[in-house]
């Protein structure tokens, strides 16, 4: 029990003591001192094991740096950074070697920090470190100084250092972050340079486990844009550290790191916590760097662009832009991102897509091989015989599984950019639509509600059906793709017969209006999916027929029924103002329905004579604007079609509410219309041409005549009584169309004169009945009587003899104005001329396809050989002393010694001389104690293996082989990458023999390369080392000597062979042969197979250039492969064209004597 407090005097419990609290004075911060002098600083930064005043001192050095590097008064930087430079230079050893330690009182002072186990003092030197590399890579006269530094970072001693404070605990996070900024700075000093030495040595500088730890460590609170600038986080340092080694590693290490999933998932997962400033840089660089880098292999992109980093990278979507970013002159970052993405997931050279169509994985199919009948049996099963074809109504096999994974996690109802995406993903792997709908489809039901969820949806699965039909495997083009993974980009799963049948009967007109929308697109893509089949049927067999009957079935059972869409159309008959957009929208769906599924439209019965007399009646009257009036037409037009295809359908009788018949009402519209639809117009040809009153064999039919003139003009406009007669002659001539037929025969017999030419029967009946309706209605016989007078001139001025003074008419007499004839003639000329015009271009292309151009008519111009010689002497001969003015290791990665290795193909010996002269000196300095450079032994190796060989031939006054020297070239690039696919067989070679038999090279390399395995297990090694076989040959080839080498040793023929190797499949002719003419597009190009035809095609042409022409023909039969592949199916146009030309460039190069000899005069 506690004991109680004794009370105070006041009776108020006691107040207990208070402890004072203990005040801390904040240490007061000495004044930086100011470095006046080199000297001054050497002293500065003398070695101290007095942590205190070692951290001062570097505090000291920090200040001078930083006031070089972000100064505000820039009138004092060239005297502090010759201060610094004086400095270094005073640091400099004398002799430099691979052990070599640049500024040793700074390591020294980075090793007692990490010995005395003082993470103050290691995190102030390396950051001071990080930031004098940064000072030196922004000034020239500092680059040499800072290699010196970075190679000294980079011996083992300090790397271990910096794996110590990269590993430092989570906590310590001042120690973690200068660690990062110092090798960020290694990989981007001086362009990259040493970006390869530090990935070298990856298991100190790029430890993945400790990378991904690292770039896990955020600041969960959100960072404004100063604050990112000022003191960013461990992760943001990590990321821009990962970030440079993307942009200047070389394919080789990028894909290494590509492969590190841990930190590729580290940096991807929770990227859209990220400041938007890092989102961008991350973008940025994925996009530059991995995605269009085609260096980069396809594999390792999609190790990183996996459905759980896709879906990591979905999240930017999503980001919350500051006000800033927003304002940015620059790319907006979310179309960036958006960029991005539709780049990764529909590109199938620079993304993760793989081609992919209606057909099924190879694994998934049984056969591509047309079914036959049973032996011994008869049974024909058709489609059925196809395992395949049925099977995938709930489980679609896909080759994207990646892509399809992620788009199940997208939501294209609420956001529009995911909608983007998925719609440009679909049209990129059309497989991925079965498999999306299938999937989603018992989830997400399409049944109606107006919210802003079904709105989106509906826009979404409208897209989706309106996507492009895709084209068809040429490897399986003979069989049908399954039927249920076609209609599924047709009419897709979750729309039901049901669910469309509530959302046509939908009180809301908006439901109404997206479903007529969705089902009208629906028909249209049938229709087109239809005329493919039907097409392909032509050449295979009934399968395709079979097909088509299942998918119209299967289409039927899911779209809803006609009567629905009926009952729809006939709600709307008493619509308002407003609805017209969506009664026409139903009339077009119906006429889709008798267009595309005509049994199953028959099968119902709709009286169309209602609303189109309905719709006749409003084109009769005023149409109101000039929107409205193109949606009335527009449904007219549908109605009018509908009509034809009505067995019921009476043209030609008068209904209640109109005035005239439904044809004469349309023709009415036509001819008082000038912007009538052009359906209508041709609707009412159709009719004219079923029926048969007018006749259509001139050039200029009748119904047009007929149509000139009832037009107004000149002081002449057909009233109704006109209209009236010709609806009336129209109709009795439908009754009895014999009778004008006979009478046509009699008139033939009765007027030889009449037989000149073909005569429309309505002018028969016109004849017959106008003295009846002069009796009826005398009072309007003058307008009828004119208006006969005209079209009887216009149908003389097509061509027809003139009738009207051989029959009953008698009063017929020319009462029409000479205007009214010179207009009549006038427009029937201009018709004349314009189908004439039109048939010319309908023809013109059938004679070009159709006849074959002779060699007497048709001149090829022979192919341009100036883009394909070889490049031209350099005049000063640079490459002799500029190799000298560079380290050796810049002089190799830049190209240099490749241009030196070149000029012992010169054609002046004196020049040849001073190479081999220059290239001793190149191989002494590479044994020189001080080089040290990676790769110097298998590059001493290689130039003295050349200079054995090459020596030996200059020194007689020969000149040396042009292949030897450019195969030497470019094994000095393959050597200084040990990433490269060729690296292994390079080695291999050089460790041979010291001496090259040159001769024998290129049969030793084809058969190493043509005929065996790649070393490297990667995707596309293979067409990699072709690609360099054949670029080796295409720049070695110089002289016609150089010819002769690779006929002699049969590798022109295997050349040959690869172009015509089926494994490259069908390609893009017109791409081809675009490559095979533009070498730097042919450079640029990401695919691997796509470069080897062009290739093979720019080594003829070359081969040609040098004088090898006649050698071509007589030794590898090359206009006979030339023919072989001008037969080839992709070639196309274009591609016989350049075929020709170089045939004939082939034959004019060629010497004629020889030729003529060996082919028996047969070329000349």
């Amino acid at each position: 029990m506690v004991k109680r407090e004794r009370p105070s005097d006041s009776g108020l419990p006691s107040i207990g003591h208070v402890k004072r609290p203990r005040i801390q004075q904040q240490p007061i911060e000495e004044p930086i001192e100011e470095i006046i002098s080199s000297r001054h600083l050497q002293d500065v930064l003398y070695f101290d094991q007095n942590i205190e005043r070692a951290v001062k001192t570097i505090r000291t050095f920090k200040a001078l740096l930083d006031s070089i590097l972000y100064a505000e008064d820039q009138h004092d930087v060239p005297r502090k950074r010759a201060i610094l430079l004086e400095y270094l230079g005073s640091q400099k050893p004398r002799e430099v070697d691979e052990e070599t330690v640049f500024l040793p009182n700074l390591m020294q002072t980075w090793s007692y920090a990490a010995t005395a186990n003082s993470d103050k003092l290691s995190s102030a030197t390396t950051s001071i470190l990080a930031l004098l590399v940064k000072v030196l890579s922004n000034h020239i006269d500092f680059r040499d100084y800072g290699l010196l530094l970075c190679k000294t970072v980079l011996q083992q001693s300090q790397l271990r250092l910096l794996a110590r404070g990269l590993s430092a605990s989570k906590s310590k996070e001042y120690v973690i972050a200068p660690c990062i900024r110092l090798l960020t700075e290694l990989v981007v000093y001086d362009g990259g340079t040493l970006a390869r030495q530090v990935y070298a040595k990856r298991d100190l500088t790029f430890d993945t486990k400790i990378l991904a730890r690292n770039l896990a460590l955020r600041k969960m609170q959100s960072q404004e844009a100063e604050d990112i600038k000022r003191k960013p986080s461990v992760r943001t340092t990590a990321i821009r550290y990962l970030l440079a080694n993307f942009k200047f590693q070389n394919e080789g290490a990028k894909a290494d790191i590509l492969k590190q999933a841990n930190v590729m998932r580290a940096l991807i997962d929770g990227i859209e916590l990220d400041p938007p400033p890092i989102i961008r840089e991350i973008v940025h660089s994925l996009t530059t760097y991995v995605i269009n880098d085609p260096a980069v292999p396809r594999r390792n992109k999609s190790y990183v662009f996996n459905d759980r980093n896709l879906y990591s990278l979905c999240q930017l979507y999503r980001v919350d832009l500051t006000e800033e970013e927003v304002r940015e002159d620059r790319k907006p970052l979310l179309e960036a991102i958006h960029e991005m993405m539709v780049t990764v997931c529909t590109s199938s050279e620079v993304g993760v897509v793989k081609q992919s169509g209606w057909y099924p994985p190879s694994e998934d199919e049984t056969s591509l091989d047309e079914p036959n009948s049973t032996a011994g049996a008869n049974i024909d099963l058709g489609l059925d015989a196809l395992d395949w074809n049925g099977n995938f109504t709930s489980n679609i096999p896909i080759r994207n599984w990646s892509l399809g994974e992620f788009i199940l996690t997208l939501r294209p109802y609420a956001f529009d950019l995911e909608r983007q995406l998925l719609i440009s993903i679909f049209e990129a792997a059309p497989e991925l639509v079965a498999w999306f709908f299938v999937k989603i489809a018992p989830n997400f039901p399409f049944t109606p509600k107006l919210t802003a969820t079904w709105i989106g949806y509906a826009a979404f699965v409208y897209s989706a059906v309106q996507l492009p039909i895709p084209h068809l495997y040429n490897r399986m083009s003979h069989l049908p793709p399954p039927v249920p993974v076609v209609i599924e980009s047709i009419l897709p799963h979750p729309l039901t017969q049901k669910v469309l049948r509530q959302c046509t009967s939908n009180s809301s007109n908006l439901i109404k209006f997206f479903a007529i929308r969705i089902i009208t697109v629906a028909f249209q893509k049938l229709r087109e999916v239809i005329a493919m089949f039907r097409d392909n049927s032509k050449n295979g067999g009934k399968l395709w027929e079979q097909a088509v009957e299942k998918l119209i079935a299967e289409f039927g059972r899911r779209c809803p029924a006609m009567k629905d869409i009926i009952l729809l159309h006939s709600t709307l008959k008493n619509a308002t103002t407003e609805n017209h957009m969506q009664r026409e929208a139903v009339a077009r769906l119906i006429c889709l329905y008798y267009e595309v599924t005509p049994q199953v439209a028959l099968d119902e019965k709709f009286d169309v004579s209602i609303p189109l007399a309905n719709a006749l009646q409003n084109a009769e009257e005023d149409m109101g604007a000039s929107d409205e009036k193109e949606l009335k037409l527009l449904e007219l037009s549908h109605l009018v079609k509908i009509a034809r295809w009505s067995p019921s359908m009476n043209w030609w009788s008068k209904p209640k509410v109109l005035k005239f018949s439904p044809f004469m009402t349309l023709l009415r519209l036509v001819v008082r219309t000038t912007n009538s639809s052009a359906e209508i117009r041709s609707l009412v040809a159709s009719i004219v041409k079923d029926r048969g009153p007018l006749q259509a064999e001139t050039d200029v039919s009748a119904l047009d005549a007929l149509v000139i003139s009832l037009s107004a003009g000149h002081g002449f406009a057909a009233d109704d009584a006109t209209f009236e007669f010709l609806d009336d002659c129209l109709k009795r001539f439908s009754q009895k169309p014999i009778k004008y037929e006979d009478d046509k025969d009699a008139l033939l017999q009765d007027d030889s004169k009449v037989s000149q030419g073909p005569i429309s029967l309505l002018r028969l009946t016109l004849l017959e009945q106008i003295p009846f309706f002069e009796k009826e209605r005398p009072e309007k016989v003058a307008n009828v009587r004119l208006w006969l007078n005209r079209l009887s001139i216009a149908l003389s001025a097509i061509g027809e003899p003139d009738i009207s003074k051989t029959r009953q008419d008698t009063k017929a007499t020319s009462i029409a104005t000479p205007e009214q004839v010179q207009s009549i003639q006038a427009e029937i000329a201009e018709l004349k001329l314009r189908y004439k015009s039109k048939a010319a271009r309908i023809k013109e292309p059938a004679e070009t396809t159709v006849v074959e151009p002779t060699p007497g008519t048709t001149i090829v111009a022979p192919l341009d050989l100036t883009p394909f010689l070889p490049a031209p002497e350099d005049a000063k001969n640079t490459a002799l002393t500029k190799w000298s003015r560079k380290d050796l290791a810049a002089a190799v990665e830049e190209g240099d010694l490749a241009a030196l290795i070149t000029n012992l193909t010169c054609p002046h010996h004196s020049i040849r001389i001073q190479t081999l002269t220059a290239l001793r000196t190149f191989i002494n300095q590479l044994q020189s104690p001080s080089c040290i450079y990676p790769e110097k032994e298998q590059l001493y190796i290689l130039l003295s293996e050349l200079l054995e060989t090459a020596q030996p031939i200059l020194e007689t006054g020969k000149e040396f082989s042009g292949l030897a020297t450019t195969w030497a070239a470019l094994a000095v690039g393959v050597l200084s990458d040990p990433t490269s696919v060729m690296y292994p067989k390079v080695n291999e070679f050089l460790n041979l023999r010291p001496r090259w038999r040159v001769s024998k090279m290129p049969e030793y390399w084809a058969e190493k390369i043509v005929l065996r395995n790649p070393e490297d297990e990667h995707e596309g090694a293979y067409y990699r080392e072709l690609i360099w076989l054949l670029g080796w040959l295409y720049e070695g080839l110089r002289t016609e000597a150089d010819v002769d080498t690779l006929r002699k040793t049969s590798v022109l023929e295997k050349v040959f062979a690869t172009f015509l190797s089926p494994a490259l499949g069908n390609a893009h002719g017109a791409k081809v042969f675009e490559l095979v003419l533009d070498g730097s597009k042919l450079e640029r190009e990401a695919g691997l197979q796509s470069k080897i035809r062009p290739l093979v095609l720019r080594i003829v042409a070359r081969i040609v250039a040098v004088g090898g022409a006649t050698t071509l023909i007589t030794r590898t039969g090359i206009l006979g492969w030339l023919a072989e592949v001008k037969s080839m199916g992709w070639v196309g146009k274009e591609g016989v064209a350049f075929l020709e030309g170089l045939e004939k460039v082939v034959v004019e190069k060629a010497d004629k004597n020889r030729v003529g000899e060996w082919s028996g005069g047969t070329i000349s």
